[in-house]
């Protein structure tokens, strides 16, 4: 099994105790791909466990178009990782529009999913909030991301919600911040490979010259410098 661990927490993914706790143990794993530093990690970690351990599951990514480069950049993502790993089984990366209410999407998407693929999981790579002090800017959504009315915290129990039963939602990241993100990247020898292409900017078009560049002023911005030391590596 893989314990994953540094100063800044523990995670052991893809424990013997969770994958007991699953249906079947191949068919086809969800996964969410934002494009962000954190679901990039998590994919390319889930396809060197597959590898590694000889899993019989294959990988389904989705993205939610929430601006226009998000669908390129996560797909650049993916490539690498298949490039890493290319024994690991991909389904055809799947892409959708996204707008408030944010949980209905997600609701639809889990609907979807299920009934087209035999989807045995899914995957969250939502992790704890930045400390406060840490944030300067976005003081207030520092505050929100950490509770259960975020979207980005959809869980398990949402699924139940909409009737999925049997197929849990998996946050492996659910108790650590972004700094242990950052140091399983430097770990992995990811830093100068698979991070230049995750985006994290949440800025709208008029501060990033059209996404050109990260705006430096968004939660995600400020929580990704804290982390990394550094922005989305853009233009």
């Amino acid at each position: 099994k893989m314990i994953y661990a540094n100063e800044y927490g523990t995670v052991d993914l893809l424990s013997e105790q969770f994958l007991k706790s699953l249906r079947s143990d191949e068919g086809t794993i969800g996964m969410k791909l934002s494009g962000g530093a954190d679901t990039a990690l998590l994919l390319y970690l889930f396809a060197k466990e597959i590898s590694e351990r000889n899993l019989k599951f294959n990988i389904l990514p989705y993205t939610f178009n929430d601006k226009p480069d998000r669908f390129i950049v996560a797909q650049m993502i993916v490539n690498e990782i298949k490039t890493v790993f290319p024994t690991v089984r991909f389904k055809e990366h799947q892409y959708g529009d996204i707008s408030p209410p944010y949980r209905k999407v997600f609701d639809k998407w889990a609907l979807k999913l299920t009934e087209e693929n035999d989807i045995v999981f899914f995957t969250n790579a939502t992790n704890l909030p930045a400390p406060e002090e840490a944030i300067t800017i976005n003081k207030e959504l520092a505050k929100f991301v950490g509770t259960r009315e975020a979207p980005r915290n959809y869980d398990t129990q949402d699924l139940e919600r909409i009737g999925i039963k049997g197929i849990p939602e998996y946050s492996p990241f659910k108790d650590v911040d972004k700094r242990f993100t950052a140091q399983v990247y430097e770990d992995e020898f990811l830093l100068e490979t698979l991070f230049p292409l995750t985006r994290s900017c949440l800025g709208s078009a008029e501060v990033t010259d059209y996404h050109e560049k990260p705006c430096k002023m968004c939660y995600w911005c400020e929580e990704k410098h804290w982390a990394f030391g550094q922005y989305d590596a853009v233009g």
